[in-house]
């Protein structure tokens, strides 16, 4: 799975978590099976002849993306304290409280992905852009403006500090 489908899901995954909701496994499964359509491993396992309760066959791909979106989602929740006072610093005339949550959420998975992701092969702008994309499907369009703002701000402040 592209990881722009595992951001996606991520980020639905913290906007349920913190706007109460369990942020299951079952959860996951869910937003997977929406997100790639009958392509979901959950999907074809559940074609098959194989028990319900049955475990998906999942490959190495799919494995590491849903590795990768728990670690996104304990370390937004980890971090949130801190997450979002940099995007209260960084957004001008504008505080979380006052955000639209799935702008906020698209956000707060951003500069979780700038400041605390410890991989080299996505830098900053890729999180940035996937962001936008994010934003393009599932926000307002004048959204994508403001976000690329706060999080362009947020990533020149933490070179400024790397400097």
């Amino acid at each position: 799975m592209a990881r722009s489908t595992a951001r996606t899901a991520a980020m639905q995954m913290i906007f349920e978590k913190l706007s109460g909701g369990e942020g299951s496994e079952e959860t996951l499964r869910m937003i997977y099976e929406e997100l790639m359509g009958d392509q979901s491993p959950y999907a074809k396992a559940q074609a098959t002849d194989e028990p319900e309760d049955a475990e998906p066959k999942w490959n190495k791909s799919f494995r590491e993306d849903h590795a990768w979106i728990l670690n996104a989602l304990s370390g937004v929740l980890e971090h949130l304290d801190d997450i979002d006072a940099e995007i209260n610093r960084c957004s001008r005339g504008w505080t979380v409280e006052r955000m639209p949550r799935v702008d906020l959420t698209i956000l707060r998975l951003a500069t979780w992905e700038i400041l605390y992701e410890n991989d080299p092969h996505v830098p900053a702008p890729v999180a940035i852009n996937e962001a936008l994309e994010i934003a393009a499907k599932y926000s307002d369009p004048d959204s994508g403006r403001f976000i690329n703002g706060v999080l362009g701000s947020i990533n020149r402040a933490k070179e400024a500090r790397e400097a």
